[in-house]
């Protein structure tokens, strides 16, 4: 790689101390320089290929204020809007914000439940590690609340860091995730004010915060409801993370036991979809005869036929508050090891409906 040119190089090759370069070169013209020595010190500079460097310029004029926002490669898409509520908040404070991936990898599972992908190791506390030189004043990182050696790495910095993380269990980092709890049984509430009472749930088999939290919200909505708690009419699935598979076998094998359903609260709006053709396949009607709830809102929940009625995770909401945390923590607030909880919400669309009637859900419930 071809060595940088400096403003030593353009100094020295235009006879001029380097403060006259700098100052000839900076975006607005200099009353200590001439017109005629500013465009001969230029036309050097361009000569040599000089380019400045915006950043050290901006901390010479201590108008530089950066935050970094880290985000595992490849794994769902809802970190845009996320990213777009955080990147907003930064702006309207005055700071800039620099992006960067990370890869990601499961853990090896002994036994029990696997691990999403991008609660494993990461090259996350590298990243972070090789922040001494980037000018960034605090670090938003999309999971990683549980990783030590990225807790390790911020602390040898000095470098606050908050995180957006509703799979890590036991937190070793700040965290703001949606209340999945709550979420999951605002779903199941509204199949039942819907006169459904067979209500079966659909999740994943993955060890993860937000699984057993949506779990929990569909059993406490039963029971507030007097319906017992079947084990049986809770399904579920592997591998649910990958989109290539347009059914589940685990729910296929459900279906096939003819099951005596009247409705279905699905952990996430990707499981969904693949349950809508089940369904289909199956000639069981939606939402005539099974009414469907999924959770996220994501784009899955509006392209699928009949469109989702879902749970909302305020993504956006998620970005701005997790930024907000960061900055209090860059001007010396401590910011606590928790989870910070924040309420989603219902948006009913056509996969719902009253009990052996089709359209559009009961408008008391929106």
């Amino acid at each position: 790689m071809a060595r940088r040119v400096t403003l030593a190089d353009v100094s020295k090759e235009a006879g001029v101390g380097i403060a006259t370069v700098s100052r000839a070169l900076a975006p607005q013209d200099h009353p200590d320089v001439s017109a005629d020595t500013r465009s001969r010190i230029r036309a050097v500079a361009d000569r040599l290929g000089y380019r400045p460097s915006v950043t050290a310029r901006a901390l010479r004029t201590s108008d530089y204020r950066a935050v970094s926002i880290l985000l595992p490669e490849g794994i769902w898409g809802w970190w845009d809007p996320a990213v777009r509520g955080a990147t907003a908040a930064a702006h309207a404070l005055g700071y800039r914000v620099l992006v960067q991936p990370f890869a990601t990898a499961e853990r090896p599972v002994e036994e029990g439940p696997r691990t999403l992908p991008y609660a494993g190791p990461s090259t996350a506390a590298a990243i972070v590690a090789s922040l001494v030189e980037v000018p960034t004043e605090g670090l938003l990182i999309f999971g990683s609340a549980d990783d030590r050696d990225v807790a390790e790495a911020a602390h040898r910095l000095r470098i606050p860091v908050m995180t957006i993380d509703d799979v890590a269990e036991d937190l070793v980092l700040p965290t703001i995730v949606t209340d999945s709890r709550l979420g999951a049984r605002q779903g199941v509430e509204h199949l039942l004010r819907l006169g459904r009472r067979k209500i079966a749930y659909v999740g994943s088999d993955y060890s993860a915060f937000y699984v057993k939290e949506r779990l929990l919200g569909y059993r406490d909505a039963l029971e507030d409801a007097g319906v017992p708690y079947r084990d049986q009419l809770v399904v579920a699935c592997a591998d649910t993370v990958d989109e290539t598979q347009r059914t589940y076998p685990e729910f296929d094998r459900f279906l096939a036991s003819a099951p005596d359903i009247d409705a279905i609260f699905c952990e996430a709006d990707e499981i969904a979809a693949p349950v809508l053709r089940s369904l289909r396949a199956a000639g069981r009607s939606v939402p005539t005869e099974i009414a469907l709830v999924g959770f996220d809102d994501e784009r899955a929940a509006l392209i699928v036929d009949p469109p989702l009625t879902t749970v909302r995770q305020p993504y956006e909401e998620l970005g701005r508050r997790a930024l907000d945390a960061l900055i209090r923590a860059i001007g010396g607030e401590t910011i606590p090891v928790r989870r910070q909880l924040v309420a989603p919400r219902l948006v009913i669309r056509d996969s719902t409906a009253p009990l052996g009637r089709a359209g559009a859900a009961d408008s008391l419930a929106r």
